[in-house]
């Protein structure tokens, strides 16, 4: 192969496999079911406001380690007028749950939405009133959203002193 030659072909190859990664996202685009209007399909989002509903009842349990298939966090057992219903707090609320009044036994409200897992049926908390006291778990669009300071005081920090 002459000198001249060979950057010809490292061009060539170049060339064409630039060609045949341009033609990736066409072809995958084109693979999407069609959807009205020809947009994308909708991603499915996790926590929908609309279905927004609120719950009363009494703690039965805290359990801070869910089984398998369930998003990790703390989880209040709910008990109804309709049944048990498993609530999860987020991974935030775990060592200040019972300064918040989140203990077996208290009476609290719950704003949320109900989602099924693999695992089953869960109840995503957005807001939580107990003791007469609001906290936000989640924003608007079901991110869980941290405590503030000043809500961790009196808390104890991990492992004891």
């Amino acid at each position: 192969m002459s000198k001249h030659c060979a950057p010809l072909l490292l061009r060539l190859g170049v060339f064409l496999l630039a060609a045949f990664v341009l033609q990736i996202p066409q072809s995958f685009a084109q693979s999407q079911p069609p959807t009205a209007a020809g947009t994308s399909p909708a991603v499915p989002r996790m926590y929908d406001a609309a279905k927004e509903v609120v719950l009363n009842g009494t703690i039965s349990e805290v359990v801070s380690k869910p089984k398998a298939g369930l998003p990790l966090g703390q989880y209040l057992m709910l008990t109804t007028t309709q049944g048990q219903v498993a609530v999860h707090l987020g991974p935030y609320y775990g060592r200040i749950a019972a300064d918040k009044g989140l203990v077996p036994g208290a009476t609290i409200q719950v704003t949320g939405v109900a989602m099924d897992f693999a695992a089953g049926e869960i109840f995503l908390a957005r807001t939580v009133v107990a003791g007469g006291k609001t906290l936000t778990i989640r924003n608007q669009n079901g991110i869980p959203v941290r405590p503030s300071p000043a809500a961790n005081r009196g808390a104890q920090p991990a492992g004891g002193l």
